[in-house]
């Protein structure tokens, strides 16, 4: 069946101005257009019709019965599309609806997870979502607000925030350190078990590490390699060697008595944090809040140089 074709706005809301003003000159200021631009639309939706909707002469207009059954539909429509401005309009301006975050499953446990609870807490209208990828994910082909992306941005069309800096440290037991002795220098390193991660580096063979000035490369012969942070923790934490971990990760451990450092003065070098968004302007509340309370948080968990 083929579908009735539909009636052009602009010609519907010339019609409405019409019926209001009763004035082409009067309905063409309402609507900040030419009077002859009413009237051809007007015309328009006439012979689209097929009937007169107005009668017109030098002093007036008046509406022929067909008109006043159009000015009732052409009213709606104009404040339908009204309507629909001023529920965005309130939208940019209230801290509600979706909110749509992605990010790896090492920050998502350690740092963005119990934050995005504190912020669902802070604007109970926001439904928070966290999506948790292990890759490098479009925030907008995936549909996302914001993602954390780590060393490297990776498209120049999406805004970057620096949050920081990662610093991987050494890390191992208690109990494992009681067993086998604290290593005091680099080469005690190669006396333990190593537990390696091969995410960033594929082969998982080499430990890039520093202390002030100095810089140096050892090469491995781990005992067990992996490719999560996650399993290298929970690695370490059975105390089956000694493994690099983010500080944010390691730290807590420490802190519970599951972990201790190794090695202090040494870490690998350090990779930025980033908070990536696609560009708006102006930005919709909700992103402003999101920022405001997400940003200054993670900066202050994370390390810095």
């Amino acid at each position: 069946m083929k579908a009735t074709p539909s009636l052009p706005p602009d010609a519907l809301l010339a019609f409405d101005a019409l019926a209001r003003c009763l004035s082409f000159t009067a309905a063409a200021n309402d609507l900040g257009c030419a009077k002859s631009r009413v009237s051809q639309l007007i015309k328009e939706l006439e012979q689209e019709l097929g009937t007169v909707l107005v009668l017109r002469n030098t002093r007036r207009v008046v509406l022929t019965e067909s008109g006043q059954r159009l000015a009732r539909h052409a009213e709606k429509l104009r404040l339908l599309l009204a309507g629909i401005r001023t529920d965005i309009d309130e939208s940019k301006d209230k801290v509600e609806g979706p909110l749509r975050i992605g990010c790896s499953a090492g920050l998502a446990q350690q740092l963005l997870g119990p934050l995005l609870a504190e912020l669902a807490h802070e604007f109970p209208e926001l439904q928070v979502r966290l999506q948790v990828e292990n890759r490098v994910v479009d925030p907008v082909v995936e549909g996302l607000d914001f993602c954390l992306r780590t060393r490297n941005v990776h498209d120049d069309r999406l805004v970057a925030r620096p949050v920081g800096l990662v610093w991987e440290k050494l890390y191992a037991s208690p109990d494992y350190l009681a067993e086998h002795g604290s290593p005091h220098t680099l080469d005690d390193l190669q006396l333990h078990r190593l537990i390696s991660n091969a995410y960033y580096n594929e082969q998982g063979e080499e430990w890039r590490l520093e202390r002030e000035d100095q810089q140096t490369t050892i090469k491995l012969r781990p005992a067990l390699t992996v490719d999560q942070y996650s399993v290298v923790a929970s690695v370490l934490k059975q105390h089956h060697g000694i493994g690099l971990l983010p500080s944010y990760m390691g730290q807590p451990l420490v802190e519970k008595g599951m972990l201790a450092e190794v090695l202090p003065d040494w870490r690998a070098a350090g990779w930025p944090v980033f908070l990536v968004f696609a560009y708006q302007q102006p930005l919709p509340r909700k992103y402003q809040a999101f920022m405001s309370f997400i940003i200054p948080r993670l900066q202050d968990k994370l390390g810095s140089p």
